[in-house]
């Protein structure tokens, strides 16, 4: 069992670039969450503005006397419904999107802090 758990240490190690300039990889980080945040900001206009589409088509659906010349109460309801759905959707990707921004932010804080620990432990860190 501890050979295993050996093998994974080594295997996860293995995969942690080993950057020569260490400032140059953390702007390089900083660039790439930068870059995300800010898709990610314009995802969440876009998604508020959906949702708030969504809401106002959905209650003129339930509201008004429908649309294509359709008169029936279930036609409207089942449009309204399928309106929400979509407002849901772009809502939960957003949601999605936001948690995996945060999640790669503090993976990226951990790998950086450990490779200073290891140029440290090497002896050319920067004091």
């Amino acid at each position: 069992m501890e050979r295993k758990s050996e093998e994974m240490r080594e295997g996860l190690l293995s995969r942690l670039p080993r950057p020569e300039n260490l400032a140059g990889y953390r702007r390089e980080v900083a660039d790439l969450i930068g870059r995300k945040e800010k898709t990610l900001r314009l995802q969440k206009r876009v998604a508020g503005a959906t949702w708030v589409v969504v809401v106002i088509l959905s209650t003129a659906l339930f509201w008004g006397r429908g649309g294509s010349g359709s008169h029936d109460p279930a036609w409207r309801g089942t449009m309204a419904c399928f309106w929400m759905i979509f407002g849901a959707v772009e809502l939960l990707k957003y949601f999605i999107d936001r948690a995996h921004v945060e999640t790669l932010r503090e993976t990226k804080q951990v790998q950086l802090q450990i490779l200073e620990l290891q140029a440290l432990v090497r002896g050319d860190a920067p004091r």
